[in-house]
């Protein structure tokens, strides 16, 4: 017994920037906002609003994709990079504090620490 396929959505485009599916959704673009509003042709009920990933849009969902992933990567960078910059800061005041302690302890030789070993 074979199993019938189902038909593909058949998709006619208007000027108004609107896509109409034949079977059972209309979907609209935005016009200020660029969200795609996908709405059921039966019930006129919202079904979906998917927004845009990025601010300019170029219309297509995956290059807007592959854009997004590269702003989000160059963000991460950023921040990764402030942050060795500010651990490599603190690095080098701790060993300057370290370097000024130990030229202190050197001059004052009287004040070194006694050693347990050092029992008189």
């Amino acid at each position: 017994m074979m199993i019938p396929l189902k038909k593909k959505r058949k998709a006619r485009h208007t000027q108004n920037r609107i896509l109409v599916f034949v079977d059972k959704d209309i979907v609209v673009t935005c016009a200020c906002c660029d969200s795609v509003l996908i709405i059921d042709r039966v019930s006129g009920k919202l079904v979906e609003c998917r927004k845009p990933l990025v601010e300019e849009s170029s219309g297509d969902r995956l290059v807007d994709a592959f854009k997004k992933s590269k702003q989000d990567r160059d963000t991460r960078n950023a921040i990764f990079d402030n942050m060795r910059d500010l651990a490599d800061n603190k690095k080098k005041v701790a060993e300057e504090l370290f370097k000024a302690s130990l030229e202190e302890a050197k001059k004052d030789p009287e004040d070194k620490p006694q050693s347990i070993y050092d029992v008189e």
